[in-house]
């Protein structure tokens, strides 16, 4: 009875700190993000068809790729298949539409060997051509020769942030308890609270005005400037489920922006015809009004799956080889 009951501690103990783990990046991010993207890229490596894409794309690496990668492995300490474990993206809300920067960070959560990965960098003739190593408020820092080319800095050796710095400032503000992170921003709280996050892939948006006023001026899009926000998720384990949810300012636009929601899908329809296999997969799309939401599903089975990439492998397998290049004659021979 103590094993089971220590056996379970442990196991509870365990879940626990990998749900710390998984919400540390939540914690650093800024406020003032208007759109979060992430991706748990633990998750997604450990699914059965990812994992056995990666292994057969590993196993098709030619002897230079595979030593090039080992290289990379030994000088840098990072295996991305098995240090790197999650992936957020943030970025604010462009005030000027006709400004083409837009603050914008990725957080990563992995195992970094942080003096082997600047020293790779040091030894590494056209990185040091492209970066500098330095000193960003007491963290280590690469950062790009042209300010267009951002900064990375290590904030420990769980934690990297990339991107703009004005972006990373704000977010080694937080870490420092010098700036409010995205618990203070209640309109992305409300969106975090309806999304998936337990999801490979999930987001959320606030739309910023710019962006409506830029889908007014357009015919076919301006309906959907009555999207005030939006939140999806995307799984792929053994079936693929992706949710997609536009929250509409009032209900009475709701019918202009079912028919530009479905407009838009009915053109990729009939992009994709050539294709008659990503057609089967599209028409499991469902589009439907809920309230003032605008939901956008689709579920895909494993079997389903399986079956398109059947009949993809049998229509490669059945087309015309290539036609062999024709020898040019043989010029005749002189007299």
């Amino acid at each position: 009875m103590l094993t089971k009951r220590f056996l379970v501690t442990v196991l509870l103990l365990a879940a626990t700190a990998m749900s710390a783990m998984a919400g540390d990046l939540m914690q650093l991010v800024p406020e003032n993000t208007a759109f979060l993207l992430n991706l748990n890229l633990s998750k997604m490596f450990s699914t059965e068809a990812i994992k056995k894409q990666i292994d057969e794309g590993m196993a098709k690496q030619s002897p230079d790729q595979k030593k090039a990668y080992d290289e990379f492995i030994t000088k840098t300490g990072i295996d991305p298949f098995k240090h790197l474990k999650s992936v957020v993206v943030f970025a604010a809300a462009k005030t000027d539409a006709k400004s083409e920067k837009q603050d914008a960070g990725v957080l990563i959560d992995g195992t970094f060997e942080v003096a082997k990965i600047l020293e790779s960098i040091k030894s590494d003739k056209k990185a040091a051509e492209d970066v500098t190593i330095e000193k960003f408020e007491g963290f280590d820092a690469v950062k790009g020769k042209k300010d267009a080319d951002g900064m990375g800095v290590f904030l420990d050796n769980s934690t990297a942030v990339l991107g703009t710095l004005p972006a990373i400032k704000t977010v080694v503000d937080v870490k420092n308890a010098k700036a409010k992170n995205l618990s203070a921003n209640a309109a992305l709280g409300g969106l975090l609270k309806k999304v998936d996050t337990g999801a490979t892939l999930w987001g959320v948006g606030i739309i910023p005005q710019t962006l409506k006023d830029q889908a007014k001026a357009n015919p076919q899009a301006a309906p959907l400037a009555a999207v005030n926000s939006l939140f999806f998720s995307f799984n792929y384990d053994a079936d693929l489920t992706f949710n997609f949810t536009g929250e509409v300012d009032k209900k009475e636009n709701m019918d202009q922006v079912m028919t530009a929601l479905n407009g838009f899908l009915a053109m990729i329809k009939m992009l994709a015809g050539q294709t008659p296999e990503a057609a089967e997969i599209l028409n499991l799309i469902k589009v439907e009004a809920v309230d003032t939401a605008a939901k956008i599903t689709l579920n895909v089975p494993k079997a389903k799956l399986d079956e398109v990439k059947k009949k993809i492998e049998e229509r490669m397998k059945a087309a015309p080889a290539p036609a062999a290049e024709e020898k040019a004659p043989a010029a005749p021979a002189g007299n």
